[in-house]
């Protein structure tokens, strides 16, 4: 996004600021957003995003296409790296891992401690034995003190004998 602006800012003598950023659903959006347009060229942005779009992906899809309810906490999307805004309480998060290397393996799990969260992963040791296995483990935070508005950081780690496979998890803990 570039956002165009007519006052200088200080210590900065450019008339324009760039901000960039990325969204892993907009390509998909954008992509339905242009079969629709591609059906209806003279549609308009508010016509092709209304509840009557539902109907429409359904002449496109075959079958009516809806938002799962509820929807995926988003940390529950299966990233490498955890961030849990707005924790109130006790929470489980989990994730699915891919082994690609060669032969079996065995990865130990060490978690770096997060200020005010106690923290937990289950399995602590992934036993792989071939390449293309899946393995699911859960990392349970157990908050007793609040962030004060802010996010405490920690990380998660799984090491076997080569590798070691690092994740930044950040946590705003706003009750216990």
């Amino acid at each position: 996004m570039v956002t165009c602006s007519d006052r200088k800012t200080a210590g900065n003598n450019s008339d324009y600021n760039i901000i960039s950023g990325t969204s892993m659903s907009c390509p998909h959006v954008s992509a339905v957003a242009a079969l629709l347009k591609s059906v209806h060229p003279y549609w308009s942005p508010t016509a092709i995003n209304n509840g009557a779009s539902i109907a429409q992906l359904k002449n496109l899809t075959g079958t009516p296409v809806y938002c799962k309810k509820p929807p995926t906490l988003s940390y529950n999307f299966n990233y490498p790296s955890i961030g849990v805004d707005n924790m109130a309480g006790n929470l489980s998060v989990y994730r699915t891992v891919t082994y690609i290397g060669d032969g079996p393996t065995v990865y130990y799990s060490k978690l770096e401690a997060i200020t005010g969260v106690k923290t937990l992963v289950s399995p602590n040791v992934l036993r792989i034995s071939k390449s293309g296995e899946k393995m699911t483990y859960r990392i349970d935070f157990v908050p007793y003190k609040s962030s004060n508005g802010r996010f405490d950081l920690g990380s998660f780690t799984w090491r076997n004998n080569v590798h070691v496979v690092r994740s930044r998890i950040a946590v705003n803990v706003i009750s216990v």
